[in-house]
This record gives structure tokens, sequence and C-alpha cells, in this order.
């Protein structure tokens, strides 16, 4: 199968199948049990906070892990409002955000918040003129995508983070597809929360990274959790941390190289567009990761079971918003009319995919395209 929806997840790396096996056999004991079996757990466990610093250049203690991203998430924007004065009502953020950060802000302003949606531009970019007029005292949370998962558009969020800082607004992140594709540096950005996922660099299923700025005050969701100073209740899971942690390294290591790679498969997607085929986003500032398509007359869940039919794995958006009409709210955000958004389909690279697999796609695209519009002819003559 030519698989060309990395967005969703990677295959997991030899390397940390090979950690997660090794830190089963030798780190198998509860990380708050006070004999050695135990303390050799709770050594393992330390280690992976401060490499997950180092990648991150933010503080050890600041690192907790969860069970997936959309955890590291809600965890961390419901820890940070907790910690916020009680006058602080105001959540500023885009539409472009991931669904289990819009889940949350869905829930949140049921319980009397406010969402403050900032506008984006045709590309996807947060309005800066305007997102500074929505941030003062009163805010209680920014909430910034580095990466939006549709179409890559990437989000100024150090420039973001600068404005939330000087009214002491705390900033969450979610970096999920941007950690491994492009540089990173949450301590110099000033970001005080953010997010990240093993599965989609290699890791295991089941792990998410959260951080949280430790001078920066937040209240535990759990009462009585005693785990991880409270952030998430539950046993750690040692085996599936080291195993996140070897990927990381990996992909951090690789990322420039996987950056330039996966430039010039955008730049072959450009020059090998079928006719009245558009590529969202602005190549300028987008990540190359990421390219979604709004096809001319033809249906993005039509073409991605076409697609599927010649054994290439392509989306019609994030995994996580199918079926939820979701995935509109990011081209709605940008403008695009809904009929156009129904037409979206989204491929993405790893540093693995090539350039004939681009081709094979842009093939049975090309084909398709061409039997649609014949079809069609023919109904209507």
């Amino acid at each position: 199968m030519i698989y060309l929806d990395s967005a969703a997840t990677v295959p997991m790396r030899k390397e940390a199948i090979d950690a997660y096996a090794e830190a089963a056999e030798k780190a198998f004991g509860n990380t708050q049990s006070l004999h050695d079996a135990g303390s050799a757990a709770a050594e393992y466990l330390a280690s992976c906070r401060k490499l997950w610093g180092q990648f991150l250049n933010v503080r050890p203690d600041g690192i907790y892990f969860t069970g997936n991203a959309s955890e590291a998430n809600q965890l961390s924007i419901r820890s940070l409002l907790r910690g916020r004065p009680r006058k602080c009502r105001t959540i500023v953020t885009t539409k472009l955000e991931h669904a289990s950060v819009l889940t949350v802000l869905h829930e949140l302003e049921k319980e009397g918040y406010k969402i403050d949606w900032a506008p984006v531009d045709q590309f996807g970019r947060v309005d800066m003129e305007t997102f500074k007029t929505k941030v003062n005292e009163d805010t209680a949370l920014v909430i910034m995508q580095l990466v939006n998962s549709e179409m890559g558009a990437v989000q100024p969020v150090e420039e973001c983070a600068r404005i939330a800082n000087g009214f002491g607004v705390p900033l969450h992140s979610d970096i999920v597809q941007g950690l491994g594709k492009l540089p990173v540096d949450i301590g110099s950005w000033g970001v005080t929360s953010a997010a990240c996922s093993a599965h989609k660099i290699g890791g295991p299923k089941g792990v998410g990274i959260a951080y949280i700025n430790p001078s920066v005050h937040w209240e535990s969701v759990y009462e009585g959790t005693t785990h991880q100073q409270g952030f998430r209740a539950g046993t750690i899971d040692v085996p599936g941390i080291v195993s996140a942690t070897i990927a990381a390294k990996h992909a951090v290591s690789e990322q420039p190289h996987a950056y330039e790679h996966a430039r010039q498969l955008q730049d072959y997607v450009l020059e090998h567009l079928p006719e009245g085929v558009v590529l969202t986003g602005n190549i300028a500032t987008k990540s190359p990761f990421i390219q979604g398509l709004i096809l001319p007359h033809v249906e993005g869940q039509w073409m991605m079971l076409a697609c599927n039919r010649h054994q290439i794995a392509i989306s019609t958006g994030t995994a996580c918003k199918i079926g939820s009409g979701e995935a509109m709210s990011a081209m709605l955000a940008m403008g695009t009319e809904s009929d156009a958004a129904r037409k979206f389909v989204r491929i993405s690279f790893n540093k693995n995919t090539t350039e004939s697999d681009v081709e094979a796609f842009l093939q049975v695209v090309e084909r398709s395209l061409t039997d649609q519009t014949h079809e069609t002819a023919r109904h209507n003559h």
C-alpha cells in the first residue's frame, strides 16, 4: 500500500519497538513503589523527562505523560484554567484547532466561559491585528495550535505568546504536527503549555506528552491524585514512554533533513497538479508535510475510495473529525464555501514517502477526474 496519510499516524520505528520491549522487561515496576523495581522504573521515567525537556528546550519538571495528545490538550487547558483568577473567563483561539481542543472549548462554553474566535486569512493564518485587540489582563487563556492538520497552516505562536505573556496570560499550543517536522523551541517562544503525540513521530499509540511551565500556577483536574504531581491519574506506562522518547530523539535529529525532503515533495505536487485541483494554504509559510487539495467536481470521500481501490491511503481531513462535520470548521473559517470543503482531500508525508508515491496518487486523481467529466457529459447528453 502507498501510504499518504502520515498526518493521521505513521508506522512505529524499529528503534521505538526495541526500546519498548527492553523497557517492558527491565522497567516493569510501578514508579510510585518504594522497592528497587519501583525505583528502577522511576529512574527510566526521570531520564525520559530530562530528554523531553531537551527536545522542547524546557524544564524537565514541567513534563507529564498522558494517554494521547487529545488528553494532553484537554488536561493542560483545564489545569491552567483552574489556576487562573476567577474574573478571567474569556479564551482567545481560532477555529483551526484540533477536534480535541474544539470539544473541550464547547464544554467550557457550557460552563460559563466565553470563547473569542480570532479570524484567520484565506491561508489559515491568524489575523494578528485583530488578535492583538482580543487579548487583555482579563483573558483566561490563549490557545494557538502550531500546525493545522488539514492544510498545514503554521501559526506565529512565538508572537502570540509574546502578546499573551505581556498581559500575564498563559498560552497553550498543540504542537502535534510540528514536532520532528519544523524547528520547535517552546522555551524561547514563551509558550506556557504544549501537547505532543508519540504515534505521529514513529512512537507507540497511547502516549501523549504534555508540558506546563512549572513557574505558572495550575491546579489538578483530579482531586487527590498522587501520580505525576496530580496532573494525571493512573499508573505510569514506562515502556510506552521510553518508546515514545526514543522515537522523538530520532525525529528531532532527523528534522532538518525530513523538512527538506517534504519541501521537495511539495514542489513536485505543485508542478504536477491536475487541472482544476487547488492546493490550499500559503506555500511560503505552511508545513510541506501536509497538502490539502480541493478537487474541481468530485467529493473528497469519493476520491478517497477511488485511491483506496488503487491501494493508496489518503484522507478527507483529520481522522479525529470525520463524521462530526468538524473537518468543515477549518475550511469555513478560511472562507472556503461548504460545497468546496466537501471536495477536500489531504495527503501527508513522512521521511519515507517517495516521489513515485506522490506520482501514483496524482495519476489516480487525473484519471478519476477525466472519467467523472466524461460520465457527467454523457448524462447531460
